[in-house]
């Protein structure tokens, strides 16, 4: 797959498969769904592709831990409707 050292688990539901995908360095993990009939190899590029995003996402937010994390400019949880 990679230099990488990725654990894969896929579990078969139904017309689906539900994938499980973690880096063994970093212990980040990413879960998708795929067709059943989804080759192994596909499903490990996706795997591979899903947690070099969230890898570079993670490193981008910590890189911003200083700047402001919410979209609005008040304190508090929830959404104006």
């Amino acid at each position: 797959m990679s230099d990488r050292e990725v654990y894969v688990e896929i579990q078969t539901l139904g017309n689906s498969a539900r994938v499980a995908a973690v880096d063994a360095a970093t212990g980040e993990e990413v879960v998708f769904q795929v067709p059943v009939n989804t080759t192994r190899l596909e499903i490990d590029r996706l795997a591979l592709a899903k947690l070099n995003w969230k890898l570079a996402r993670n490193a981008e937010a910590q890189g911003e831990a200083g700047k402001k994390q919410r979209p609005g400019d008040k304190p508090g949880r929830g959404l104006k409707v």
